[in-house]
């Protein structure tokens, strides 16, 4: 049997950089296993309305973007949708990938995942190609000592399945019945985090865009270079109305009410502050300052609509019913929403280019047999 070096282009799926600055190591083969986890970098203002619509940021994609194209809720529509399957009783070696091999049958395997969280249809060749860059990013990014645990694959399978509406093993379940092992989803997710770690370990420092950069992209787009220097600051305070989590539903109706009345009595920061805080069991937080651009689009359009002196309309959560007062907005000297996200565009083809390039090494480097 003779040995080949793989030649092909690099066409495996590209997870995205993300932001968490706990993942820059000083690599080298053979140095100590290290063990990447994400770190929050997020600034909690307290209400869920803004923990759930701001990120921390444009910026890089972060692990809540690692697989844009795993869509879990469509993930749990297709698991309903599609037949079920067997595994192959016989299974024939395709290729070996530094000693491991990958078979038909994990070729069938991928094809199957490819349908259930895609909809996408692959081929024999490709299933075969992307399965081959997994092994190669797993093992690469071991070698430099980034590798993730398996109870954090694991965490990581336990979010999708939430996001589905299933506990882990009602998903593993799922999956079970539609012929595909839930082995195979954990080990998707555990190359495409590790390879990501991986390649901004290996060059955070080198996916840096000029700021010429960033104009020349956004005069091609006929944009206004002045104004794309310009961004506007909210002050923000959050007023939670508390509502213990062993109350009747009614308790949150009745606060709900008692929100809704203070929102319409409230007129200014100072004086409607001061009332909130005469309520029973309200929390007044401290402000807090949040610009334009570190703000999700959807909730830009919650603190542009609300005027300011008064407040965003009250919604209910686990802590009780909660509102955010606009105590003051000016624009300041600053990127805008358009340049962070030109910037970051920009950013990622810089990552992306990166990513292949480095898979073309480990791929030049490795030993590929096919039988």
């Amino acid at each position: 049997m003779s040995h080949w070096r793989h030649k092909h282009s690099a066409e495996g799926y590209f997870a995205g950089p993300a932001t968490e600055r706990g993942a820059r190591r000083r690599l080298r083969p053979g140095s100590r296993k290290t063990h990447i986890m994400r770190k929050n970098g997020t600034s909690r203002i307290g209400t869920p309305t803004i923990d759930r619509l701001t990120a921390a940021g444009p910026g890089l994609m972060s692990f809540a973007r690692l697989r844009a194209g795993i869509a879990a809720a469509a993930l749990g529509l297709a698991l309903l949708a599609l037949g079920g399957g067997a595994p192959a009783s016989a299974q024939q070696i395709l290729v070996m990938v530094q000693g491991r091999p990958i078979t038909n049958f994990d070729v069938a395997q991928r094809i199957k995942l490819a349908q259930l969280t895609e909809r996408q249809t692959l081929t024999q060749k490709q299933a075969l190609q992307e399965l081959i860059d997994d092994r190669l990013k797993i093992f690469t990014a071991q070698r430099f000592g980034v590798e993730m645990q398996q109870g954090d694959v694991d965490k990581m399978f336990a979010t999708m399945a939430s996001r589905s509406g299933r506990t882990a093993a009602q998903f593993s379940e799922a999956l079970s019945a539609q012929g595909l092992s839930d082995r195979v989803l954990k080990n998707k997710l555990n190359a495409d985090y590790v390879w990501s770690n991986y390649v901004r370990a290996r060059f955070s420092s080198a996916t840096s865009v000029r700021d010429s950069d960033v104009f020349a992209a956004l005069n091609a787009k006929g944009a206004d270079t002045t104004q794309a220097q310009r961004a506007t600051e909210y002050t923000i305070r959050q007023i939670v109305l508390v509502v213990g989590r062993t109350a009747p539903p009614q308790a949150r109706g009745q606060r709900l009410a008692e929100a809704n009345a203070l929102r319409g009595r409230f007129n200014d920061c100072e004086s409607g502050v001061a009332e909130a805080k005469s309520l029973r069991e309200v929390v007044v937080r401290d402000p807090v300052i949040r610009t334009s651009p570190d703000i999700s689009a959807a909730l830009r359009k919650i603190l542009d609509d609300t005027p300011v002196g008064r407040t965003t309309p009250p919604e209910v959560t686990r802590a009780g019913v909660e509102m955010v007062a606009i105590c003051n907005k000016r624009e300041v000297v600053g990127d805008s929403v358009q340049k962070k996200e030109v910037q970051n565009e920009l950013q990622n083809k810089q990552f992306q280019a990166q990513s292949v390039r480095l898979l073309e090494e480990a791929r030049k480097g490795a030993l590929i047999e096919y039988r």
